[in-house]
């Protein structure tokens, strides 16, 4: 690897834009580093706070993502690219050798990099935020989520299959597509190659519409045209869902939910199927119900997961049918139960929450490991356990897990249950279990969970004590993710009418070698002074 080339796009990103800069600058990499700066026409500073980092700075005006990218590339001199969204920090100064190490492997196409979420981010759900957070190194081979918010790959793999300028999302998931079937290349997770990533505080529900795609009729029948082709593309079946549900207001588009439902059901790839789930999810009518019940049954967990949530999203409308199917034996796979108690608890029925919880007993009681941590996320999401006592005495158990990935399940959901503040006696029961797992757990993805988690529990309680915990993890854990959440914790706090705590734990906290840390401590200083953090730190 002779040099490297770090693309960094933005539009009207004057937030995070010069934090993520300046800890690329100061990163310790074993090669020369150019960083390529790409303006989608901003209107707010963002241009002028990139120039001073920037060696070469690009402007473009017609943002589609592969075409975006493939103009960025063609302004590098690297001979190895780098991507990184203008609102994902680097943690540490080690995080860009870390993510182009493995691509000294021919064998690797490509890598992506670990990825922290605020507390409060909400991209699907808390399950999917920490399959991309995880501890654990991995390497995919088909189905990859490789993600060009923190990505690398070679400029020689990049020439032999450009980014397809179709696509109007998911260009990187699509790239991986086209190259990983032709068989010996791999793509590699590392989790030690972090950013933290903002922008996700809300669930994505993206709706698109092309702006040249004519009237609302005119788009419908050339969506249901494309989606009726035997041979469709993946990009355009992308769009042809995207775009009818977007259009989900217009009644015209009732008619196409059997296309749609024929693609969530029958559809090679998980991305087209996970799409489908979310376009039927917004069309409220009965005929979505059937598709989006099977759909629970998915192999891949997006599209399940996304099943469950469009489900609730009809509410009342999809009920019987759910309850009809957990109980007819077989009807919904036990490890897919977990899915449905979601889509019940979150229907906003009695009757649904009842049976979500009931089903959610079952599923922490029938000792499969990863149907249990599905559980326990779904719980924490529904936000209650409210006459289910089993179920709290079954996330308490797990708050001290041996399997990293269930305690930090449960002490996230016994985090959300605290912030809800229902079942008040038995969630405070837990506390020291939660504490003594951001003290000693050893690994520092529990023992930042277990922070996050007690500082929900001060901020909704006004709990001195548990942000007194929260304060003292900043001041005394070795693990950046851990002062992260601590500090993060103690930022949301002040925001929520206690800022004592943060601004006494900021000025005694005065240098990090983590840089999500020293973001955060200048928007506790922001806050506390009444002024943004534009002419600070700055957004992608």
């Amino acid at each position: 690897m002779q040099k490297l080339s770090v693309i960094v796009r933005f539009r009207n990103e004057a937030v995070h834009l010069g934090a993520v800069l300046r800890a690329i600058r100061a990163q310790r990499c074993s090669v020369p580093v150019e960083v390529v700066a790409v303006d989608n026409a901003s209107t707010d500073g963002s241009r002028d706070i990139a120039e001073p980092y920037a060696d070469t700075l690009v402007q473009i005006t017609d943002y589609r993502p592969g075409a975006a990218l493939n103009r960025s590339i063609e302004a590098c001199t690297g001979d190895h690219v780098v991507v990184v969204s203008a609102h994902a920090i680097p943690s540490d100064e080690r995080w860009l050798e870390n993510l182009i190490r493995p691509l000294r492997s021919p064998d690797v196409l490509g890598v992506y990099g670990g990825q922290i979420y605020p507390i409060n981010a909400k991209f699907l759900d808390k399950r999917d935020l920490d399959i991309f957070s995880d501890i654990r190194p991995r390497t995919e081979t088909r189905d990859s989520d490789f993600w060009n918010a923190n990505s690398a790959f070679s400029r020689n793999s990049w020439e032999k299959q450009p980014f397809d300028e179709t696509v109007i999302e998911l260009e990187d998931h699509h790239w991986t597509k086209q190259i990983l079937p032709e068989g010996n290349r791999w793509i590699r997770f590392e989790p030690e190659a972090r950013v933290y990533h903002y922008g996700h505080e809300t669930r994505n529900d993206r709706q698109f519409l092309p702006p040249d795609g004519g009237t609302a009729d005119e788009r419908i029948r050339e969506a249901v045209r494309v989606l009726e082709d035997e041979f469709v593309s993946w990009p355009a079946a992308m769009s042809a869902g995207m775009t009818l549900g977007s259009l989900w207001q217009d009644a015209r588009v009732r008619d196409t939910v059997p296309l749609l439902g024929r693609y969530l059901l029958e559809y090679w790839d998980f991305d087209v199927r996970w799409r489908m789930a979310g376009a039927l999810g917004r069309l409220d009518y009965p005929e979505s119900v059937p598709y989006l019940v099977r759909g629970l049954a998915d192999p891949s967990f997006y599209a399940r997961d996304e099943c469950a949530w469009s489900l609730a999203r009809l509410g009342a409308t999809a009920v019987p049918e759910l309850v009809a199917a957990v109980d007819r034996p077989g009807a919904i796979p036990d490890e897919s139960l977990p899915f449905a108690a979601l889509a019940l608890g979150l229907s906003g029925t009695p009757e649904g929450r009842r049976r979500a919880l009931r089903l959610l007993e079952r599923c922490l009681s029938d000792g499969h490991p990863a149907t249990a941590r599905d559980a326990i996320y779904f719980l924490g999401e529904i936000g209650t356990a409210t006459g289910r006592p089993a179920l709290l005495r079954a996330v308490r158990e797990r708050l001290t897990h041996e399997d990293y990935e269930t305690a930090r399940a449960a002490v996230w959901c016994w985090g959300m249950l605290a912030e809800h503040g229902t079942d008040r006696e038995q969630v405070d029961a837990a506390a020291d279990d939660v504490v003594h797992a951001s003290r000693q757990h050893p690994e520092d993805v529990v023992r930042a969970e277990a922070v996050a988690a007690l500082g929900r529990m001060g901020r909704a309680r006004r709990s001195t004590p548990a942000l007194a915990e929260v304060d003292r993890c900043l001041r005394t854990d070795g693990a950046g993710r851990v002062r992260y959440a601590a500090i993060q914790s103690l930022r949301l706090a002040a925001a929520a009418g206690n800022p004592g705590i943060a601004a006494e734990a900021v000025a005694q906290h005065t240098s990090d070698d983590d840089f999500g840390v020293l973001f955060e401590r200048e928007l506790v200083l922001a806050a506390s002074q009444g002024r943004t953090t534009q002419t600070t730190h700055n957004k992608e």
